[in-house]
């Protein structure tokens, strides 16, 4: 599980790093990740700002890098999506609000 953390590693080493981690499970094993995403102008300002304020930065990701990290897995459905859509229970509130990160599982073959 990569909960939130691969946004504090670069794009040249975070791929490498999740490659390296898969490498040594075996097959049937599972990936679940969650990472910030490049989506909304308010959240990007709003990381920039707290990335200038001396905080180790946080590199936001499109949908596209994060769909990356699981190149040779098989993704569990639904698939890459914002995290509040994946497999939300029904509610009597309606639909959860899209945040600004996304998430995926996939399995090793």
């Amino acid at each position: 599980m990569l909960m939130g953390i691969m946004g504090h590693i670069s794009g040249a080493e975070a791929y490498p790093i999740v490659a390296r981690l898969l490498a040594g499970l075996p097959s049937g094993s599972y990936l679940a990740l969650d990472d910030g995403t490049n989506t909304d102008e308010a959240f990007i300002q709003a990381q920039q700002g707290y990335d200038e304020g001396g905080a180790e930065p946080y590199r936001l990701r499109s949908l596209e890098q994060i769909v990356r990290f699981f190149e040779g897995l098989e993704l569990v459905e639904p698939g890459v999506v914002p995290v509040s859509l994946w497999r939300p229970e029904p509610n009597p509130f309606g639909a959860p609000p899209e945040g600004d990160a996304s998430c995926a599982v996939g399995r090793k073959p």
